[in-house]
């Protein structure tokens, strides 16, 4: 990434020991320049930046001053999606360990892969782990995906909807809400000594911005100028509950790169920038074990969010 050029910084021509009434003469001045610069119309002017046309003043001088204006304008939506994976997270207490339940976990695993083969295909067992994987045929390649995984909190179901492989491929598993429902039931009959305090919905997303820094755009949010103009990565957390659920929404840059194309083909394209969106969203309220009808509000509410009133909330429509 290109740096930005430093600002000019005004200074002021004073003597080593400045008067009291010099110290106020120069604090007038500077906020006098201060009201003309905010109150003059700067002249504009065309530019063409990264094939894009924008319209800039001619005070914007800087390398970020051009891409930060283009970082402030960037708009989520759904078009700009490369990537979308919705996962389901299980808190069981107490924990359910592996060599000690074996036999039952085998069991359910296979009765995952018989009841939805779209999503759960390869049993995979060893001393200290358990998953189930799924083999996803993509028209560039094959890709296996675990898609039930045993973590010491509880299981977590991966169900991917679009994957950025060389390039945007869509993944056809319907009703993934129903899939899930439908398996949190089956494990609570089969564990039925356990509690299930609380169940979150967690959507992964990459939004691509092209070749536009994801960095610069996420910094863009920032009031500082010199954090704005020295940052190089950064990573931010908002917590937004409502309705009592809590709506966590993790934003960081990252990079959509196309992978090496066989000898004698022609590349498809390079690197380019996307912006990592994390949205978890889980049961405010932890109250012993939750019922069919509140896990059921949990995925509802999820499904209502994701993507529009996401998108709303990342572009402040509201």
């Amino acid at each position: 990434m290109r740096t930005a050029s430093p600002k000019a910084i005004p200074r002021f021509s004073c003597p080593s020991i400045l008067s009291r009434e010099s110290v106020k003469q120069a604090a007038c001045e500077q906020s006098r320049q201060r009201r003309i610069r905010s109150t003059s119309k700067p002249a504009r002017f065309p530019l063409t930046y990264r094939g894009r046309d924008y319209t800039l003043c001619e005070t914007a001088k800087s390398y970020y001053d051009v891409l930060g204006f283009t970082a402030m304008n960037y708009q989520f939506d759904k078009e700009h999606i490369s990537q979308h994976v919705v996962k389901y997270g299980v808190d069981v207490r107490p924990p359910i360990v592996p060599d000690r339940e074996k036999t039952k976990l085998q069991d359910y695993c296979n009765w995952l892969i018989e009841q939805f083969p779209q999503a759960f295909e390869i049993l995979v067992a060893g001393p200290k782990q358990l998953l189930v994987q799924k083999n996803f045929v993509l028209p560039s390649k094959r890709i296996d995906m675990p898609t039930f995984v045993l973590t010491p909190r509880g299981p977590v179901f991966t169900l991917p909807q679009r994957l950025y492989i060389d390039e945007v491929q869509d993944i056809d598993i319907p009703d993934k809400g129903r899939i899930f429902r439908k398996a949190l039931d089956e494990l609570r009959s089969r564990f039925a000594d356990r509690q299930v305090p609380r169940v979150g919905v967690i959507h992964e997303f990459v939004f691509d911005t092209g070749d536009i820094d994801s960095v610069q755009i996420l910094a863009s949010s920032l009031k500082n100028d010199v954090w704005r103009e020295r940052i190089k990565s950064l990573r931010i957390l908002l917590e937004a509950p409502t309705e009592g659920k809590n709506v966590n929404v993790e934003l960081r840059p990252t990079y959509l790169r196309a992978s090496q194309p066989p000898a004698g083909a022609v590349p498809s394209g390079g690197m380019g920038f996307g912006i990592m969106v994390n949205v978890d969203i889980n049961n405010q309220q932890v109250k012993g074990d939750l019922t069919n009808s509140e896990v059921r509000d949990i995925v509802t509410f999820a499904n209502d969010y994701i993507p529009d009133e996401l998108i709303r909330f990342l572009n402040n429509e509201y």
